[in-house]
């Protein structure tokens, strides 16, 4: 069978490590597992993942770039009517490249209003301060609320990637962990070895000093 390289390493280990945060993230806030330092730390890194996916969409090797697998309505409509072929697709689909944007615009909401949350007595976040008191309070409960709706989307993740793998017969998750697909086709361009450190050295720093310069 062949091996097409799919997903780059950096892409996978993004995908692990966002995993990590947000599981990370929901267990110290509801589960208390750790102490709500070890939330907004958790919280931290997925704010820096999620800006580094975005960079590696733009700057990636072929499969990660949203530009290989961002397309229009027609082709999601007709993904969602049964009468597209994504058999061949090495990457994303049409609907599944959609529902990665979607998904990396949930995940960012939830980190950003996180920054500004306080639970009045001991909790703050590095922005808090930067805002009146309502409006603190007002993305504080819209960071809560939206919790469950992130929760869903990712739900709603893994739904649709079992049900490729139980009705469809693909397995979408093994590539996600070695990077190959058993599907014919030419393995994703490389890119220079430097590019994705320097793109999460960027994405650390922007994230640190948003914390460390913009509170008043």
């Amino acid at each position: 069978m062949a091996a097409t390289r799919v997903w780059d390493p950096w892409l996978r280990l993004t995908h692990l490590g966002l995993i990590v945060g947000v599981l990370g993230a929901y267990g110290t806030a509801e589960w208390g597992w750790l102490s709500m330092d070890a939330h907004f730390w958790f919280g931290y890194a997925v704010l820096v993942l999620v800006i580094f996916r975005v960079l590696w969409g733009l700057f990636g090797t072929t499969h990660a770039r949203f530009a290989s697998f961002l397309r229009g309505p027609s082709a999601v409509f007709r993904e969602l009517r049964g009468t597209a072929d994504t058999s061949a697709t090495l990457g994303h689909s049409a609907l599944g490249g959609w529902a990665t944007l979607v998904l990396l615009g949930a995940l960012l909401f939830q980190s950003l209003t996180g920054l500004y949350t306080n639970d009045d007595i001991l909790w703050f976040g590095p922005l808090s301060e930067s805002l009146s008191y309502d409006q603190a309070r007002t993305l504080s409960v819209l960071h809560v609320r939206f919790q469950n709706l992130l929760l869903g989307l990712i739900g709603l993740h893994v739904l649709a990637v079992l049900g490729y793998l139980l009705l469809c017969k693909r397995n979408l998750i093994l590539p996600m962990i070695h990077g190959r697909t058993p599907i014919a086709g030419t393995d994703y361009a490389r890119v220079p070895a430097w590019r994705a450190p320097v793109l999460l050295a960027v994405s650390a720093a922007s994230v640190w000093a948003l914390i460390r310069f913009w509170p008043a």
